[in-house]
């Protein structure tokens, strides 16, 4: 038997490969190599003591991000000793004092860490290290952080970035860290250039980094913040959980890396309206919050009390609100200097619970003092002091001092309408703009009817529900207008780029969330796409100033929204404000307001609730659809709606997801279906994206040419939409539709044809009506679906392109001149994906493709009823019927039918609704 090998003696840790090391690493795993580091060094008598010195450091270092403040700061003090008794300054000295310092501010001793980051300011200016300099510039913005002064902390963050890039030896994580710190504080000033600087850091990331690299974990929170900004919650939610799952797992227990994401995650959930879910995540965010010491950020534990009191008064619990807020300033005044405008936003937040509650005095002179400190820190127009404006004057108002508090509230609503459509105008991203709308413009609302002021509350009404078709339309009528002008290869050009950013911007949030591979290239193509689309706006701008005007989208007066309605039109305006929701009611000669006491959370629970009971085909809740029919259409304006024959409402506000048809004028029995009193025997129903282009339903449709494509081929067993089944009825259903209208010439595009290679072979701006009739996918609904898309066949063989989807970027690419679109697809009105507005996917991107009207569905449809309905509704709207007036017909004449099943249900007869645009 041979003799085993001598074990090989192991190497001694070496001083280099410790520094070479990252640090920003998974903390447990630095601070473990560290501690085997300095156990060798330090029983080493003949160690020297700058080597004894660094061990020391190296500790404190990891011990520092390990989030072990004190033990860390006693390794700093004992590498200090080391450093001081030697005659000469080490070339690490400067890091020393940067360590110190970033240590004493996490401990809460700020002014001895701006004396350590100082001393090492000089040092590392006089050695001309670029790497220490960048160190010292972060810690000086932390210093700052801490103490709120916000624009030092930018400036310190940002130069800490640019001075790490500019290094010859560059610490890739730590600049990810500073760019991301740099985006953040941005972020929290509203700067202009936020986003440049959270993609900076983005793309520095994903090109230097690993995936599962700590750090990343900055770039998801860039990621999301910007989703969040933009009103894109649904998209965020995967971003923030998977940053979640990553911070759970470099750290046990409570952290201050866990608390933000879980308290992101708690907002994401609020703003999609999960208010009993949100309200958990935020109550543990604030409890953990409580038990962290966090002194680097000690607004922390104030913020999420506020945060909590804020998604409580929004389910009606306003005296348990006011505790929470009341809790959140105390904790705030306990920690900070009288002056942070953290203290001066709590004020105002509690002033608007106390409004609330019927104490308005003691609100007046707390939003006073808060908005006196807000005014003092923010830069002007900061969407804290604006909110606090509007507050003010809601409490103005309830004291009677009506004109003082209407020349406040619309002052500073009209502050934040500019802002807001600046965003919308300027990014190339698309912004919500129903999801970004402050929800103080529902005091600026509450404001205009105490002050008798009709105009002013038709204005707030329309901030509170402008609408994704809203915006696309202000896009698609400065892009005529540039067209007019000559620029029509501009403006080509800056819609192609936009839709290019936009798919793949959806690309990479799902690469994302899930922590796939393409993520890094994911980013690197979206960066080329908006670098693109950055240039294509400027070049139109350059050549067309006005464009940057005209792409904002416009509100109409109270004047001009009458003089559009015919006889018999109203357009009812139903808002949901913090405890009650009101409707304005506008006909060509009058308009009236009522409203009715609920809270936001009761309400969007029976909104829910009635939704979920339409989608089933099982017990309809007839309870439900009277209860919102009278909160839709309270008393005070109810004489007046119903007196007209059609009803025009919004594309959004919290209607957005049913069609008012379903609505039941009287009580009526589960089981009375068939002779229920729907809100659509007595009235048609016209969904208006832009009330600001509010217009004719088109009264003639002619014989216009038709184009009918649909009834898929399914037989690729392998498409991650194979489960979706047959339509059997789809390609008569698009040779009636032909027929209903009397087109000469129908051209139909069934089965095999049906593919996007076929569609790309026509030229579509030749057809007045275009019908799909074929399945509807919702981004997320099939693997790898990241936009809502319509299901095509599978590319023949020898077709170059298609497969097998039209995604909403692709559709938005086409040239349309349709006066009709018809989508008897199922969840054709729905959003981009999960918890994205309504209206704001396939609805949207045929708007931007040149659809001027468009028959959605709001649920599966059931393919007997889409083909009865949608040929029915045609043949209607051919003899000149209008066409919501045609789709209402049509639907008393399906719930009539005994030869179809279930057909007085509105599972089968109510999912479409008629959008005029």
């Amino acid at each position: 038997m041979a003799a085993l090998p001598a074990p090989v003696a192991a190497q001694p840790l070496s001083l280099a490969d410790m520094l070479a090391r990252d640090e920003l690493n998974r903390p447990a795993e630095e601070l473990a190599a560290w501690q085997a580091f300095a156990a060798e060094v330090l029983a080493d008598p003949a160690a020297a003591p700058d080597l004894r010195a660094e061990a020391h450091l190296g500790l404190a270092t990891s011990l520092l991000y390990d989030k072990q403040f004190a033990a860390g700061f006693a390794e700093s003090e004992a590498a200090d000793a080391l450093v001081a008794a030697m005659a000469q300054p080490t070339a690490f000295a400067a890091r020393s004092h940067v360590i110190a310092a970033l240590l004493l501010t996490e401990l809460g001793r700020l002014e001895e860490a701006q004396a350590r980051a100082m001393a090492g300011l000089a040092l590392a200016e006089a050695s001309g290290n670029l790497r220490d300099q960048a160190l010292v510039q972060n810690a000086l913005a932390g210093i700052a952080f801490a103490r709120n002064d916000l624009t030092a902390a930018e400036t310190g963050y940002c130069a800490a970035r640019d001075l790490g890039m500019a290094a010859p030896d560059p610490y890739h994580a730590m600049i990810v860290n500073d760019a991301s710190s740099c985006g953040v504080v941005k972020y929290y000033l509203e700067r202009p250039d936020t986003l440049a600087a959270i993609r900076l850091a983005s793309a520095h990331a994903y090109a230097h980094l690993a995936p599962d690299h700590p750090k990343m974990g900055n770039v998801l929170n860039g990621a999301y913040a910007v989703l969040m900004q933009y009103g894109r919650p649904g998209e965020a939610e995967p971003l923030i959980r998977r940053h979640l799952e990553l911070e759970r797992s470099l750290h046990s227990g409570d952290a201050d890396d866990v608390y933000d994401p879980l308290s992101m995650l708690a907002r994401a959930l609020e703003q999609r309206g999960q208010l009993a879910e949100s309200e958990a995540l935020f109550r543990a965010a604030a409890d953990m919050a409580d038990r962290l010491a966090n002194r680097s950020q000690p607004y922390t534990r104030g913020q999420a009390r506020l945060n909590l009191a804020n998604v409580i008064a929004r389910q009606g619990r306003r005296a348990e609100a006011e505790v929470e807020a009341r809790g959140g300033l105390e904790r705030m005044v306990a920690a900070l200097e009288p002056g942070d405008s953290n203290i001066g936003n709590a004020k105002a937040r509690l002033a608007s619970h106390l409004a609330r509650l019927g104490r308005i005095g003691e609100a007046l002179v707390l939003v006073e003092e808060g908005l006196a400190v807000l005014e003092a820190v923010l830069p002007e127009g900061h969407s804290e002091i604006l909110t606090a404006r509007l507050i003010r004057a809601d409490i103005l108002a309830r004291l009677g001092r009506t004109y003082e508090a209407l020349q406040e509230a619309s002052t500073a609503a009209g502050q934040f309408e500019e802002r807001l459509f600046n965003l919308a105008a300027s990014e190339t991203d698309a912004v919500s703009l129903s999801r970004t709308v402050p929800a103080a413009f529902g005091d600026y609302l509450e404001v205009a009817f105490a002050a008798g002021d009709m105009d002013h509350a038709v204005r707030a009404a329309q901030l509170l529900l402008l609408s994704e078709l809203a915006q696309t339309n202000a896009r698609i009528g400065a892009g005529a207008i540039a067209q007019d002008q000559g620029l029509g290869d501009f403006v080509d050009r800056l819609d192609s780029a936009r839709g290019e950013v936009q798919r793949l911007s959806s690309e990479l949030a799902t690469a994302q969330a899930n922590a796939a591979d393409n993520a890094g290239a994911a980013q690197a193509a979206l960066q080329t796409a908006q670098a693109e689309a950055s240039e294509a706006q400027r070049a139109v701008i350059s050549a067309f100033p006005a464009f940057a005007s005209l792409v904002r989208p416009r509100l109409a007066t109270l004047a001009e929204l009458q003089s559009r309605l015919k006889p018999g039109e109203v357009l009812v305006l139903p808002v949901a404000l913090t405890d009650r929701a009101i409707t304005l009611a506008i006909a060509p000669d009058s308009a009236t307001w009522g409203d009715t006491a609920i809270n936001p959370g009761d309400l969007a629970d029976l909104t829910r609730r009635l939704r979920q009971s339409v989608e089933s085909d099982g017990n309809f809740d007839t309870a439900a659809a009277h209860r919102l029919f009278g909160i839709v259409l309270p008393n005070a304006v109810r004489e007046q709606a119903m007196a007209g024959d059609t009803l025009l409402f919004p594309a959004s506000g919290y209607l957005s997801r049913l069609s008012p048809a379903v609505l039941i004028t009287k009580p009526a029995a589960a089981g009375e279906l068939a002779d229920a009193a729907w809100l659509a025997r007595s009235h048609a129903v016209r969904i208006v994206p832009d009330l600001a282009a509010l217009g004719d339903d088109g009264v003639n449709i002619g014989a216009p040419a038709f184009l009918g494509i649909g009834a898929p081929s399914l037989t690729d067993d392998t498409a991650p939409w194979a489960f979706l089944p047959p339509l059997p009825t789809a390609a008569a259903e698009l040779a009636a539709l032909g027929d209903a209208i009397g087109s000469d010439g129908a051209t139909l595009l069934t089965e095999s044809n049906a593919t996007e290679a076929g569609l790309a072979a026509h030229e579509l701006a030749q057809f007045r009506v275009i019908a799909f009739a074929t399945h509807g996918l919702v981004g997320g609904e099939v693997a790898g679906l990241a936009e809502p898309a319509l299901v095509m066949s599978t590319p023949q063989p020898g077709e170059a392109s298609g497969d097998g989807l039209l995604t909403a970027s692709e559709i938005a690419r086409l040239q349309l001149a349709a006066d009709w679109v018809i989508l008897t697809s199922c969840n054709t009105a729905a959003g981009d994906g999960a918890g994205s507005p309504s209206y704001s996917g396939l609805a949207r991107a045929f708007v931007q493709a040149g659809a001027r009207g468009m028959l959605l569905s709001h649920w599966r449809v059931r393919d007997d009823a889409a083909s009865f309905l949608s040929v029915d509704t045609m043949r209607r709207a051919a003899t000149g019927v209008p066409r919501a007036e045609a789709l209402r017909q049509a639907q008393m004449a399906l719930i009539a039918r005994t030869d179809i099943r279930g057909a007085a249900h509105p599972a089968v007869w109510a999912p479409f609704v008629m959008v005029a645009n």
